[in-house]
């Protein structure tokens, strides 16, 4: 019983989302972290509970899939808590690669050589990185996207499902990737990119941030930038 007390880590995930829950099943599925650790689930806590998770120890798991808001909590928590590594065991990573503290790899993520994934990062299911990649802290990729061999993501970069980032370009801190996009030229950091090849959309607004792209959608569904309103006559 003593050496499973050393062994073995209190873990809550946080978040209250669709994304947590897909995290605590991940967590439930490893059964441990990156270094061998069993990690023994306790449940989902809102970013918000500070009271109750002031009682607490061990560890958190981030299970938010805003690239923003992962980085405040990450922030706010960071002193008080460990981040650990949870790699889905049916994920590729390369030996070479490094994987900073709170970063989440899903399942069916091929993870090659000499790659470095900053804190807090999170790689859905199905995401591939490229030999030599770095990608910032707090970095959301998800389902299905690629990110070729070279790559530069800044800090807090969202990648849409299914896009495409061309071998050694750079994104920008805070740039949105759109679903299904094709990048082929460098981003400028807060900008927001649709289509293929990708164009401009915008720069991410503080409702981006909160999660609102609805304004967004119409251009990322259809893969194209958004057209100029057409004036309307003067009476």
């Amino acid at each position: 019983m003593a050496t499973g007390s050393r062994t073995s880590l209190p873990t809550w995930v946080l978040g209250n989302g669709g994304q947590a829950r897909e995290t605590a099943d991940l967590i439930s599925v490893c059964g441990h972290d990156r270094g061998g650790r069993a990690l023994e689930m306790r449940g989902l806590v809102d970013r918000d509970d500070e009271p109750r998770l002031s009682e607490e120890t061990g560890a958190l798991v981030l299970g938010i899939g805003l690239p923003q808001v992962r980085a405040r909590v990450y922030e706010r928590f960071a002193g008080a808590f460990e981040f650990p590594v949870v790699v889905h065991p049916t994920a590729v990573v390369g030996a070479s690669s490094h994987l900073a503290q709170g970063v989440v790899i899903s399942a069916g993520c091929v993870v090659t050589t000499d790659v470095t994934l900053g804190p807090g990062t999170l790689l859905n299911p199905r995401v591939g990185v490229g030999h030599d990649s770095v990608l910032g802290r707090c970095c959301v990729v998800n389902p299905g996207a690629n990110i070729s061999g070279g790559v530069h993501l800044g800090d807090e970069v969202l990648v849409g499902s299914g896009a495409t980032v061309l071998q050694g370009l750079r994104i920008g801190d805070g740039a949105v990737v759109g679903a299904g996009a094709v990048v082929t030229r460098d981003v400028p950091p807060g900008v927001v990119v649709v289509g293929v090849p990708a164009r401009p959309l915008g720069r991410r607004t503080d409702s981006t941030e909160a999660g609102d792209m609805s304004r967004h959608l119409p251009q990322i569904r259809s893969g194209s930038p958004a057209k100029p309103a057409r004036p309307q006559d003067e009476s």
